[in-house]
């Protein structure tokens, strides 16, 4: 069974393996160089730093990185899944002003999107009469239209 934690668990996690790997590091370091003595680094303190310090800090900004990246993929996700929706809406063409009003986002982003959506294939760019760029979503049919398609 796959269990998968949600991202503010995950971000506590990361602080947490990071703050860590830096509280043993600096114990580390400070063993490693007392005050008043001279420096006692013995093999095993370089392999407890690394294992104990190094190694958690680490695996706590790469798990922070991913879970950044995952949320922005979710985010985009929802975005697409968004201006699907309009789109079926207003009858399979969208302009960017369209997404922008009507979804809340900056025209650039939706200008942006609306592009990659051409790129994937899900809509196909047309121009109106007056210059602006539409965004026609062919792949978006009826039920009567899928009911009445044939087998090829």
């Amino acid at each position: 069974m796959k269990t998968t934690l949600k991202p503010p668990v995950k971000y506590t996690l990361a602080i947490v393996l990071i703050l860590w790997g830096i509280f043993l590091m600096i114990g580390g370091l400070v063993n490693m160089f007392p005050d008043n003595a001279p420096p006692h680094i013995s093999v095993s303190d370089v392999f407890m730093f690394l294992t104990l310090g190094v190694a958690p800090c680490v695996i706590g900004a790469i798990l922070w990185f991913r879970t950044a990246q995952e949320r922005k993929e979710l985010a985009q996700m929802e975005l697409e899944q968004d201006i699907l929706r309009l789109a079926k809406s207003m009858h399979n063409k969208l302009t960017a002003s369209d997404v922008a009003i009507k979804i809340v986002v900056q025209p650039k982003q939706a200008e942006e999107m609306l592009q990659e959506m051409v790129v994937k294939g899900w809509a196909h760019l047309e121009i109106s009469d007056s210059g602006v760029p539409v965004y026609n979503f062919h792949t978006l049919i009826s039920g009567d239209e899928k009911r009445s398609a044939t087998q090829i």
